[in-house]
């Protein structure tokens, strides 16, 4: 005889209609919904939108607050660099030859 797997909704009981994964965070959470709660689960409910999330909107920094990355270049520090890259030679592919020779 075989065994039947019989799942039934994680808030009242009733058999499940549908289960959901919900993303909270970093974790994962699978719950079971019969048809009621699950109308009022996706009732305030949107669809994603495809491709990337546009970036977030942050409140204003204070005027105070210190920038995050590198710190800025000194003038000293940019003249060398600036040097350096005229007198390096030229990485990757090599530039087509003129046509007029």
């Amino acid at each position: 005889m075989g065994e039947q797997t019989i799942l039934v909704c994680d808030v009242c009981g009733k058999p499940a209609a549908q289960t959901v994964t919900i993303r909270v965070g970093n974790r994962n959470f699978v719950k079971d919904f019969c048809s009621t709660h699950l109308s009022e689960l996706t009732a305030g409910a949107r669809a994603p939108r495809r491709g990337r999330r546009k970036a977030t909107v942050a409140a204003a920094a204070p005027s105070g607050a210190k920038r995050r990355g590198r710190p800025p270049k000194s003038k000293a520090a940019k003249k060398t660099a600036s040097r350096k890259k005229s007198g390096s030679r030229r990485r990757g592919r090599p530039r087509k030859k003129s046509a007029s020779a």
